[in-house]
């Protein structure tokens, strides 16, 4: 009976019985190539950025989801929401008032206020508001009714739309507050409330950016840019930016990758 042989146990040996070069790699050249391997992994995975650009492509899917679900939820809830963007912590939530007959108007603003100064606005209205209440005249004592009138006006009848609107955060378990961060931040972002494009440039430190959402069905035409928080190395920006635009009339939002300039004064974007 022939002996049977492991293929993994034959050497070649040459003409003379010495084994040959070609029998294979020895352990010492495996271990060479593992570790030019392993070398080549170190220097090119992050230059890759996987994890950042894994992790962004999360949140911003993310993102295009809240988007989404705020729509609804004003068209469900029958009242005005909006999402609050800041742009030093990359940070966002959603707000709603219950003002009915909230709108934006015609003006478009430079920037948006930040919660401090929508607070001081109030304060100043109510303030200010003292001084037309007092024009108005003094309190009466109706004798037959013995109810105490006061005076009203016009200018007094409307003070709830006269007004600044407040805004209080959703207390939803599923709305907490979001966050692009650590990795990416939001560079700029243009709703149809802006003059132009709200940048992190310029608003870093106190910037705030709002995105209204209205019970009709209906959110406002907008584009944002989102890109990586590395501020040493800005090459990164282009690279690795993402392009967000909502579609007003259905509560979408499409993500492109790259940067893409966008014109949400017209229906398409510009080539």
């Amino acid at each position: 009976m022939r002996p049977s042989l492991n293929k993994n146990s034959v050497k070649t040996t040459d003409a003379q019985g010495k084994p040959s070069a070609s029998a294979g790699f020895t352990i010492i050249e495996i271990i060479i190539v593992i570790a030019v391997m392993a070398l080549i992994m170190i220097t090119v995975l992050p230059n890759l950025n996987i994890v950042p650009s894994t992790e962004a492509s999360n949140k911003i899917n993310g993102l295009a989801g809240d988007i989404r679900a705020a729509y609804d939820m004003a068209v469900l809830h029958r009242k005005p929401y909006r999402l609050v963007f800041e742009f030093k912590t990359a940070d966002y939530w959603l707000e709603s008032t219950e003002r009915m007959d909230f709108q934006l108007g015609d003006n478009q603003l430079v920037h948006d206020m930040s919660p401090e100064e929508t607070k001081e606005a109030v304060a100043t209205f109510e303030e200010d508001f003292k001084e037309y209440v007092t024009l108005a005249g003094k309190e009466v004592d109706d004798a037959e009714t013995e109810h105490t009138i006061k005076p009203t006006s016009p200018l007094i009848a409307a003070r709830s739309k006269l007004r600044p609107v407040e805004w209080r955060a959703t207390e939803d378990a599923e709305w907490t507050k979001r966050s692009l961060g650590p990795h990416f931040l939001i560079r700029a972002i243009q709703a149809e409330h802006h003059k132009a494009l709200q940048t992190y440039d310029e608003l870093q430190n106190d910037g705030y950016a709002y995105l209204y959402f209205f019970p009709e069905g209906y959110v406002e035409k907008a584009v944002l840019y989102i890109a990586p928080a590395d501020e040493d190395d800005k090459t990164k920006w282009d690279q690795l930016t993402y392009t967000v635009v909502t579609r007003a009339w259905e509560g979408l939002a499409e993500v492109e990758s790259g940067y893409r300039e966008v014109d949400i004064t017209r229906d398409e974007k510009t080539k």
